[in-house]
């Protein structure tokens, strides 16, 4: 609410309005919001060693930053805070030299991660996580690796653990005494552990054992040890597609019941791709024979069919089990049918069952001897590598026989002509010449047909492969070379590579390490629950031949060639890791190649980390950290001095030392960057027996935005106030610290500040008292930046006739007008400006009274015209 001002008529003109408008100044600032109002400052932090070890001493580095660069500017009355004194505890600050740095002294109690809290006014408050790490190279805790881990279902039926020990950082370490590690499962149905305690030796740092595969399914091995975490592993045992079918074969399949013959019935576990499977337990079967016509014979003493053995087992680990039957020679007299179909079926608990059915004729002939034909039937098998039966073979041929129609004509039986099949007996023994198209997957063992039989199984000696293509058999008989196509399930050779990975979970540079090589079938299939995925036969297979294992040539380990037999499921090797460090080994085995990673680890230093800020500013000091680490990044410390160079590729940007020394028992050394210009500086560390490291430095000299502004009523004998204000845009934030030269011509100097304060701001007063013009000029530099200069001049009113110039009396007339345009600031303008938009200026100078002496509504814009010129006469 504005109050009536009431004026002396007495009071000249020009008095009045000077008292205006320092009233209109004062109601302006309630309106107008500081131009330059200042974001709140960050902090920013570097620890100094980057990565602190328990029981030790290190540097935390503030600083003020702004969009992630280092800011000028001081920080006052900081506090600093520990979350966990247990971890870090805060010792106390230090000032830098640079006066905006503060340097805050920790001490590291005991390995963690803790949170410290920083606060200072004109900040943000912030939390800065730091860890402490343990510098126990002593062995904490058990490392363990299971290898293959994932088993298919035709693959090598065992597998290795091996336990490791490892220090709090990960590392591999050896054992100061005998140390035994308890190895144990609760999954006994589906691995058996061989040996379930574990020695390492003192001086060594790790133990394997075997495990047997049992079950298909998912099991643990756990590993323990006195005063350390226990530690698991998981190891997969594939199961086989579902369903899984119990499959009859019968053959042959024609029979006559007064010729003797005689068959096989033969057994197999098939997946659901009907693909023999191993099985995982034994299978307990039981053939029978359904009788077409019961109520020829119910006798329980009358068998149709006789079975060498009626009770078949599929042993664990097979897929096939078989046995021999003949009809009963005289089953021809208890039926009037001349030919009977009798369907042979399988008992047994847990899976599926497929019978087979067969015919027996019962024309009176004989039996046939002869050399042949033969006749071959394959079967479905595996390429495991061993003997397997892929066929059978026997003699059999058709003839003529005459049988009667059941009509006559005038007495006479009618009779037809009708050609059988019957089995032929071999007049002596014959050795029948079976050949295959693919030797590597199947080499068939010729079979002889015994005398007086007419069946033969034939097996074969398999190899771990199944050809990309179907195998043919050559069967020689007496009536030349016949061709059928066999049946092996396998990996294939497009599918197999060779894979070789280490035994331990950690290689302990300058040790030798245990290395596992084999063959695997990544061939894509159906997954052994169905769905699509992977193949559950895809895994580690058995080597498809004789081959020498070589390792090309490197710098990173020494190996000796090993000599691999086919069927071998794995091969089992030493290397010596020579250094520290990563590398890629490349293998051979026969017509397959490999490649292994390996990777090398020390707890002695292993590389050289330099610690500093992520941008300095030009003309500052600054803290650097050298510490060592081992090969896992863990700070770690010297066991004798290690004296490291340090080489610049621009010594006209950052001063720094030459060499640094990390003393025995110590693990880092900490000093000073002297910063000169702007640039990027490369800094190579160089020790001996360890690695080159390079790290870039980024040095930013950034000039400051400078503004003066004369303030006060430039008037004949007033104070004139000159304001320097400094900005840098890049930083969004004001600065302190700035040191400022003032220069002046004319008027006689009241006070002046010579550093900026918090705001980035300095002052200086003058009284203008000796000439028309007063002329400031500000230079300004410090804090790492370019120095910049700025000047302005003012017109002095109201200088006295005496001290005026005769051109400055000719050349400057006074009137209500000049008055306006010469004693209102820029900020008085604005003022004008806002209060005219907003309507409340006529309200303002009508309560004033002098409205009509102003006339603003009329000359406002004309005001608006002039300011900017008289300003900056």
């Amino acid at each position: 609410m504005f109050h009536t001002v009431r004026y002396n008529k007495n009071i000249p003109l020009f008095h009045r309005l000077k008292a205006s408008f320092l009233l209109l100044v004062v109601i302006c600032s309630m309106f107008i919001m500081p131009a330059n109002a200042q974001t709140t400052a960050e902090f920013g932090y570097q620890l100094h060693p980057e990565k602190l070890l328990e029981n030790t001493v290190g540097t935390l580095q503030i600083f003020v930053t702004s969009n992630e660069m280092m800011v000028p500017r001081s920080i006052n009355d900081l506090k600093v805070i520990s979350s966990d004194n247990s971890i870090i505890q805060v010792i106390g600050i230090q000032e830098n030299n640079n006066e905006y740095t503060k340097n805050v002294q920790i001490k590291a109690i005991k390995p963690g991660i803790t949170n410290i809290a920083l606060a200072a006014p004109g900040f943000a408050s912030k939390e800065i996580t730091l860890q402490v790490f343990n510098n126990n190279n002593y062995p904490t805790q058990i490392l363990m690796k299971i290898t293959p881990d994932n088993f298919p279902i035709d693959g090598p039926r065992f597998g290795y653990a091996t336990v490791e020990l490892a220090t709090t950082g990960g590392l591999p370490t050896i054992a100061p005494e005998d140390i035994t590690i308890h190895v144990e499962t609760p999954n006994k149905d589906i691995i058996n552990i061989r040996n379930q305690e574990l020695l390492i030796k003192k001086g060594e740092y790790f133990a394997t054992t075997e495990f047997d595969l049992g079950n298909p399914g998912d099991a643990i091995i756990f590993a323990s040890a006195e005063n350390m975490k226990k530690v698991s592993q998981f190891v997969h045992i594939s199961k086989p597609m579902e369903p899984l079918t119990v499959q009859l074969f019968v053959i042959p399949e024609k029979f006559s019941s007064y010729s003797g013959g005689t068959g096989y019935a033969i057994v197999e576990l098939l997946d659901g791709n009907n693909e023999p499977v191993k099985a995982d337990k034994d299978i307990h079967l039981k053939l029978g024979v359904q009788n077409p016509d019961v109520g020829i014979n119910t006798s329980s003493d009358f068998e149709e069919i006789q079975f060498s053995n009626k009770e078949l087992i599929i042993k664990k680990g097979m897929y096939s089990a078989y046995t021999t039957f003949t009809p009963r020679p005289n089953l021809g007299e208890f039926t009037t049918d001349t030919e009977q179909t009798f369907n042979m079926f399988i008992s047994t608990d847990d899976y599926l069952t497929n019978g087979h059915s067969f015919t027996v004729s019962h024309d009176e002939i004989g039996a046939l001897e002869g050399e042949g034909p033969s006749v071959t039937t394959a079967l479905p098998f595996l390429t495991t590598g061993e003997k397997e039966l892929i066929a059978v073979t026997y003699f059999e041929t058709s003839v003529e026989v005459s049988r009667k129609t059941g009509s006559s004509t005038l007495g006479t039986t009618e009779r037809e002509t009708a050609s059988v099949t019957v089995p032929v007996m071999a007049k002596q023994d014959y050795e029948i010449n079976f050949a295959s198209s693919e030797s590597d997957s199947v080499n068939p063992i010729n079979p002889i047909m015994k005398k007086g039989e007419n069946v033969v199984l034939v097996f074969g000696n398999t190899g771990t492969v199944a050809p990309d293509e179907a195998v043919e058999f050559y069967i020689t008989d007496n009536e030349g070379v016949k061709t059928m196509t066999g049946t092996p399930v396998g990996p294939t050779k497009s599918t197999i590579s060779l894979q070789a990975e280490p035994l331990v979970p950690m290689i302990l540079a300058g040790s030798e390490f245990p290395v596992i090589a084999y063959l695997s079938d990544g061939g894509g299939g159906t997954t052994d629950t169905g769905t699509t995925g992977g193949d559950p036969r895809s895994g580690a297979t058995p080597f498809i031949e004789d081959s020498v294992l070589t390792l090309s040539a490197n710098d990173f380990v020494d190996a000796e060639p090993e000599v691999i037999k086919r069927n071998q499921p794995y091969i089992l090797f030493n290397l010596l890791a020579k250094e520290v460090g990563e590398g890629q080994l490349s293998f051979q085995a026969g017509q397959f190649e490999g490649n292994m990673a390996v990777t090398s680890h020390t707890t002695d230093p292993a590389e050289i980390h330099l610690a500093f800020a992520k941008n300095l500013l030009a003309n500052t000091e600054s803290l650097a950290t050298i510490q060592l680490l081992d090969s896992a990044g863990n700070p770690v410390y010297a066991k004798k001095d290690v004296l490291i160079k340090i080489v610049s590729n621009d010594e006209s940007v950052l001063k720094i030392p030459t060499e640094v020394t990390i003393k025995k028992g110590e693990y880092f050394n900490t000093f000073k960057l002297e910063s000169k210009n702007e640039g990027i500086v490369e800094l190579a560390l160089l020790s001996e027996d360890l690695p080159l490291s390079k790290y870039d430095i980024n040095i930013v000299d950034v000039s400051p935005v400078i503004s003066l502004d004369l303030l006060g009523g430039m008037n004949w004998n007033e104070r004139i106030e000159a304001k320097l204000s400094v900005a840098i845009p890049e930083i969004e934030t004001s600065l302190d610290g700035f040191n400022v030269e003032w220069t002046t011509d004319g008027g006689k100097i009241l006070d002046m500040k010579n550093v900026t304060n918090s705001d980035g701001v300095a002052t200086l007063n003058i009284l203008a008292n000796d000439k028309d013009t007063v002329t400031v000029t500000a230079t300004v530099s410090g804090n790492g930046l370019s120095s910049s200069t700025v000047s302005k001049t003012a017109q002095i009113l109201n200088v006295p006739i005496g001290e005026t110039s005769a051109e400055t009396k000719q050349g400057f007339m006074i009137d209500s007008s000049n008055i306006i345009y010469i004693g209102i600031p820029a900020a008085i303008g604005v003022a004008l400006f806002i209060l005219k938009r907003t309507e409340r200026l006529d309200a303002i100078t009508e309560k004033l009274g002098i409205a009509d002496k102003l006339n603003i509504g009329e000359k406002f814009e004309e005001l608006k015209e002039k300011i900017s010129g008289i300003r900056n006469r």
